[in-house]
């Protein structure tokens, strides 16, 4: 039957649905009011989906606590398809298919199950749509769970160069939130769809159905239920409806008047159905047996339109009606229900369902019922289901009588809520454990634990840090490894203001509690680490001891960020091999399960060794991703760190505008966190001290000193010596050498070999005369003791300046030249233009290195694609990495060979200097 009255929005999804046939992938959002006719475009778009294979899923409200439910619906279909896909993507989707009915365990996707989900529905939807155009319709979009949301959003998003079109219908509220895709919001028909509508479906006089339109404000469904109830043959009919009502409320009690006439037999059957959800029909059948009503007692809701029974399944015309049958139910007649369909969930694959059935017949404390509802959390959680699990232990822990064990189910809860994002939520439940806590001191370390996690997320761990460090020390002998891991997140108080006293101070106690015998403890060692940092910013040369005996704990521990927190130690104290070793570690078991969080850690500290090490444009890839993994996690803390960083890597890459970007993003976020500022501060100023910019340097590196003048190691943000050379460039050489001064004394405490470099080169800056040529070559000297090329490359370029403003033009060529490659080969644009420019006064004509590439030309999502394949990866082992299928990787890599003017992978990999072989 045709649409009325919707031509405009089914000539757009018709063309969506004809470029998705033509391989241009795309997505859309219907928002629009309950009733304004979604759930008829996607049948009319399904209707006219020629040649495409059409899949469904539809949220239900009452099981958006069903982890994947949704998504288990939409799979269903694809199967076969299922079955083809690597196994790495099939073990995690396989368990949710409904042919699969056995009760062998969910793959083990634990902590970052939501990141195996995403790749592997990715994964599964572009292979249903290789075989043919895939369309794929999501209704009631609002009630579907969230994991199951976040997956079929995060494939939305990445359908650009597949033959796929996904639809999403929602109401407009803000639990459904699809940011990056397009949206079709539906308003009411015009008076004349409205009368067309009318006319199709009741006798109604024109002047009444004229009113009925303004009244129902053109809703669709109103237009087309209200006949049913009201009597209509006259205006008389519309007497109680004096004023537009709003659409919710109208259908509300055109539904409920539709209930009035039936049996109390027949009320209940429709009840059961409405406390089912999506449950098969032999489920429902048997809770209605178990209620003493036979099946047939569906028979009037079937032959007035409310509910259909179709195959194995019922469903109601509309949710509303789901909602006002439910709603219209007495307490009693509800739970009675629900426990009759907990009593028919008999199947392993029913096991979340009966859980929560009985969690809705249950009116007071019910220990069985609680334990069902941890277990139904902890299968929400290897899948990755975070609001599913946070939901089933609040649940959970309302059905726990035992005030401590209540307490620890609500901590937990409020644990999983503050993943989710919802950290009021998460805080007021821990006012509630805290309360039940009483004087158990386990139980109260516990809540104190979770607050000093909130407070870590919302960059204000100094709110908590008294209270840690007590409870902490009125731990008893069984509390001490509780009451220092607990402890250990005090830390980051100080830490957050580089106060090292602090920081060492709490260290140690945590390393008291943790680990008496003074060696990490393999239960907890990031306890070690956190000493050994402690240590290292002291300048303390235990430091650096500690952290290598950590290494070999760290590697057999189960990965939580220990070895990428280790790594940072390590790079601080110039082991950049072992350093590497430990990230690359940490970074590959989070890829492998999958957790985001580990691998945004990872990333970032790998991408601050990348600079290090001289590699800017790997770590800019590592630090794109690892912004991008930020702004999922939705975190301000992660956020601002991951945007620092970003910072840091366009100050060495010379890109002066983004570094400004994402320093005042990452001061905007973190607006009191004195060590995101030392850092963002030292990129701003580094890199106007490369763009020659000398005032600017010294007033930003500056203010990065002073925030780091507690820390003894010179390694963490290595800010003196660029504000020496700063100082001496803007003709305030004594300064310099009180900064240079703080500088030796620190490298002749720690050693820093790479320190001591940097020292000397501005020492022979300051140097009058032929005096500066012995401690540049000194200088150079030092440099050769480690690993950091870029910081090498400035000591010629200044080496090289010195030459040829000393008339050694033929002696200033050679530094000068070397500089330059360095500079080129790492795309530091800015320190090039230096070296240019010297080799241009000694008469040598440069250009930029041919065919170098802006990367101001690609997009991020391009740049890490360009750079991957420079590095010889493959378009499918890219797609693994960058979770995007195949074809859009190589859409990307059409627009990079565009942007770059190249056509072959062998020449971009030229152009940016990849690490592949080519091929003779």
């Amino acid at each position: 039957m045709r649409i009325v009255g919707r031509e405009a929005e089914c000539a757009r999804l018709a063309g969506m649905l004809d470029e998705a046939r033509a391989g241009h992938g795309c997505s859309v959002v219907l928002r629009g009011e309950p009733g304004i006719g979604k759930t008829a475009l996607l049948d009319h778009l399904a209707e006219n989906a020629d040649g495409c294979t059409v899949v469904r899923a539809t949220g239900v409200e009452f099981e958006s606590e069903l982890a994947l439910a949704s998504l288990s619906e939409l799979i269903g279909p694809l199967f076969e398809v299922l079955r083809e896909l690597p196994a790495r993507y099939a073990d995690v989707l396989m368990a949710l298919v409904p042919q699969k009915i056995d009760d062998s365990p969910a793959p083990a996707v634990a902590g970052g199950g939501r990141h195996a989900i995403y790749a592997a529905t990715l994964a599964l939807l572009t292979a249903a749509a290789a075989r043919r155009p895939l369309l794929c319709l999501i209704d009631d979009a609002h009630w579907i769970d969230d994991v199951s949301a976040a997956a079929l959003l995060f494939t939305a998003r990445r359908l650009l160069a597949d033959p796929a079109l996904i639809v999403f219908a929602t109401r407009d509220v803000p639990e459904f939130d699809a940011p990056g895709i397009g949206t079709l919001r539906l308003e009411g028909l015009n008076e004349q769809a409205s009368l067309q509508l009318l006319a199709r479906n009741a006798n109604v006089p024109a002047l009444v159905g004229a009113r009925l339109a303004a009244l129902t404000m053109g809703n669709p469904l109103a237009l087309l239920e209200l006949p049913r109830v009201l009597p209509l043959e006259s205006a008389a009919g519309l007497s109680e409806l004096v004023e537009p009502l709003p659409t919710t409320k109208l259908l509300q009690r055109a539904f409920a008047a539709s209930l009035v006439s039936m049996s109390t037999r027949q009320r209940q059957a429709l009840l059961v159905c409405a406390a089912a959800g999506s449950a098969e029909l032999e489920v429902v059948a048997r809770a209605l047996g178990a209620l003493g009503i036979h099946l047939a007692a569906l028979d009037e809701g079937t032959v007035s339109g409310l509910v259909q029974i179709t195959g194995r399944t019922v469903t109601f015309r509309h949710p509303l009606i789901r909602s006002a049958v439910y709603s219209q139910a007495g307490p009693g007649e509800r739970w009675q229900a629900h426990a009759a369909l907990a009593d028919a969930c008999t199947s392993p694959k029913d096991a979340d369902r009966r859980a929560w059935h009985l969690a809705c017949a249950s009116v007071g404390p019910d220990e069985q019922v609680a334990a069902a509802l941890v277990a139904t959390a902890d299968r929400a959680r290897r899948h990755g289901g975070i609001v599913a699990q946070a939901a089933a232990l609040e649940r959970a822990a309302e059905l726990t009588g035992e005030p401590v064990p209540r307490a620890r189910r609500i901590c937990a809860a409020a644990t999983i809520w503050s993943a989710a994002g919802a950290l009021d939520h998460s805080e007021a439940l821990l006012d509630q454990a805290e309360a039940l806590a009483g004087d158990n001191v386990s139980a109260r370390i516990e809540v104190l634990g979770d607050r000093a996690y909130h407070a870590v997320l919302r960059g204000r761990t100094g709110d908590v840090f008294d209270a840690l460090v007590a409870e902490a020390a009125g731990a008893g002998p069984e509390d001490r490894l509780a009451a220092g891991r607990v402890l250990s997140l005090a830390m980051n108080a100080p830490l957050a203001r580089w106060d090292v006293a602090a920081t060492l101070e709490v260290c140690t106690k945590v390393m008291t509690l943790t680990a008496p015998d003074g060696h990490p403890n393999p239960s907890f060692p990031k306890g070690a680490v956190r000493l050994a940092l402690a240590q290292v910013l002291a300048g303390q040369a235990a430091g650096a001891e500690l952290a290598r005996e950590c290494v070999a704990v760290c590697e057999r521990h189960v990965p939580n960020g220990a070895c990428a927190e280790l790594a940072e130690v390590l790079m601080y104290v110039e082991d950049y091999d072992l350093a590497r070793r430990m990230i690359d570690h940490d970074v590959a078991a989070s890829r492998a399960v999958g957790d985001i969080a580990l691998l945004g850690y990872g990333l970032r500290r790998r991408a601050q060794l990348e600079i290090r090490v001289g590699r800017p444009l790997t770590a800019y890839s590592d630090a794109l991703e690892c912004a991008g993994l930020a702004d999922a996690m939705a975190q301000p803390t992660t956020i601002a760190a991951s945007r620092a960083t970003l910072a840091m890597v366009s100050a060495v890459l010379g890109r002066a505008d983004d570094c400004s970007a994402h320093a005042r993003e990452a001061m905007r976020l973190c607006p009191d966190d004195l060590e995101t500022e030392a850092r963002v501060r030292y990129a701003v100023g580094l890199v106007a001290l490369a763009g020659g910019r000398i005032d600017d340097a010294v007033v930003e590196l500056r203010r990065a000193d002073t925030v780091l003048r507690a820390v003894v190691e010179p390694a963490v943000v290595p800010v003196a010596a660029d504000l020496a050379e700063a100082l001496v460039r803007a003709g305030r050489p004594d300064e310099a050498r009180l900064v240079l001064d703080r500088l030796d004394a620190a490298v002749a405490a720690t050693g820093r070999r790479g320190r001591r470099a940097a020292a000397l080169r501005c020492r022979a800056l300051l140097a009058r005369g032929a005096g500066a040529g012995p401690l540049f070559d000194a200088a150079l000297e030092a440099h050769r003791g480690v690993d950091e090329p870029l910081e090498r490359a400035r000591t010629l370029l200044c080496q090289g300046q010195w030459l040829r403003r000393s008339r050694r033009r033929q002696d200033a060529y050679q530094p000068l030249a070397a500089s330059l490659e360095v500079f080129e080969s790492a795309e530091a644009k800015l320190w090039a233009e230096q070296a240019r420019h010297e080799l241009t006064v000694l008469g040598l004509r440069t250009v930029p290195s041919a065919g170098r590439p802006d990367l101001g030309v690609l997009t991020p999502q391009e740049w890490r694609i360009a750079w991957a394949a420079a590095q010889g990866r493959t378009s499918r082992e890219i797609a693994a990495e960058v979770l995007l299928s195949v074809r859009t990787v190589d859409y990307h890599l059409g627009n990079v060979y565009r942007k770059l003017g190249v056509s072959s992978r062998r020449a971009l990999i030229r152009q940016l200097g990849g690490s592949a072989e080519l091929p003779a």
